[in-house]
């Protein structure tokens, strides 16, 4: 019951964040040119740091949302809110992650939304991001004591591709990441992984 219930909070909290991008998206898209906002199911590999036992590695899966602005030749600000969970790792760990990311994107779009003609056909972009990941469930060794939650910075890499499929809405075919996480696990305090994700993409602006 309360692994459900801290579940349900870092989904609730992900999707908020999520709303309130959404939100600064309509705001701002008058004042700061093309705008895009993405929602996606994403999924990573990592693994438990220690001897190998043969299920060294396990998925976390969740969530994703980002918002970001084309102000200066394609380049501008970007920031995400990834929720990830995995639950029963070895029997009995359940890990919960929330990562809050900002930094620069750069957007490549073919075509364009008018009030009266859409040419719109795709857009690439590429990016770079910092911020911090927040661990409200897991086993994190920090001096000694194997806490149940911790934080630490997060940087990541990446990029993606969107095919538009109908007015303001693109298909996030593809979206990839390379995370870098701080996180305390005993040994190196650092986790490399490669992150995927697929969803929708909102278009706005021209």
């Amino acid at each position: 019951m309360e692994h459900g219930k801290m579940l349900w909070r870092a989904l609730v909290r992900t999707l908020s964040t999520g709303l309130v991008l959404l939100s600064a998206a309509t705001a701002a898209q008058a004042q700061h040119g093309a705008m895009d906002f993405g929602m996606m199911y994403t999924q990573e590999r990592s693994r438990f740091v220690g001897t190998d036992t043969g299920d060294n590695y396990f998925y976390l899966r969740g969530a994703s949302f980002d918002l970001a602005s084309s102000m200066w030749k394609g380049f501008g600000p970007a920031v995400s809110a990834t929720g990830l969970a995995a639950s029963n790792e070895r029997g009995n760990i359940d890990i919960h992650h929330i990562e809050l990311l900002g930094g620069l994107r750069y957007t490549r779009n073919w075509g364009h939304i008018t009030p009266t003609v859409i040419t719109r056909r795709m857009s690439l972009f590429a990016e770079a991001k910092a911020g911090y990941t927040f661990a409200t469930s897991g086993l994190y060794p920090v001096n000694g004591i194997v806490q149940d939650h911790a934080s630490a910075l997060t940087y990541a890499g990446g990029g993606g591709f969107n095919l538009h499929a109908y007015q303001r809405f693109d298909l996030r075919l593809v979206d990839v990441q390379y995370v870098i996480s701080k996180l305390p696990n005993g040994s190196t305090n650092q986790q490399n992984t490669l992150r995927f994700g697929a969803g929708l993409n909102f278009h706005f602006g021209p």
